[in-house]
């Protein structure tokens, strides 16, 4: 057992520190992904705690983080990194080999349906897939070799006007 470091997210809502309590991390990371399955278990969130934090005493929020949405048979994984001026991107993960020059095709759904992102079929991964991309950003608040990144656009269009 170790002190905890990060935080876990679930849905957007359920958070807490993330433990090796019951199991070692890189396992306790594979079964909680593999229970995705867009109804009920739909996002999965992982960020550092601020140095220092006491997690028993609050929950602390991260600008930096991983993140993924969909079923442990079909999901899709993001990442937000902020450079030292502040401004924010946030990433598709995507397997190596992937050809960006089309729009995305891949569907992924969650909340029952309510939600969805497109991808490219790069970027569609299972939960075993998932686990171990998760794991090397714990230990290294990167996403590494050999997956790649897409910024996404995040900006959000200007409500249509009356003219």
């Amino acid at each position: 057992m170790s002190k905890p470091t990060h935080i876990t997210q679930i849905n957007g809502q359920s958070r807490g520190p993330f433990v090796d309590y019951a199991r070692p991390y890189p396992e306790q990371l594979r079964v909680s992904l593999n229970r995705m399955n867009a109804s009920t278990f739909w996002a999965y969130s992982l960020w550092r705690a601020p140095e220092g934090a006491d997690l028993l005493d609050s929950i602390p929020f991260n600008d930096e983080y991983i993140q993924c949405a969909g079923t442990a048979g079909a999901m899709a994984i993001e990442v937000r990194y902020v450079d030292p001026d502040g401004t924010a991107h946030q990433y598709a993960v995507g397997k190596p080999g992937g050809d960006h020059t089309d729009d995305p095709t891949e569907e992924i759904h969650w909340d029952e349906g309510r939600h969805s992102v497109l991808v490219h079929p790069n970027e569609v991964f299972t939960a075993d897939e998932a686990a171990v991309i998760f794991y090397t950003y714990f230990l290294t608040d990167k996403v590494s070799q050999p997956y790649g990144l897409r910024e996404l656009d995040m900006s959000r269009p200007e409500p249509a006007g009356d003219d």
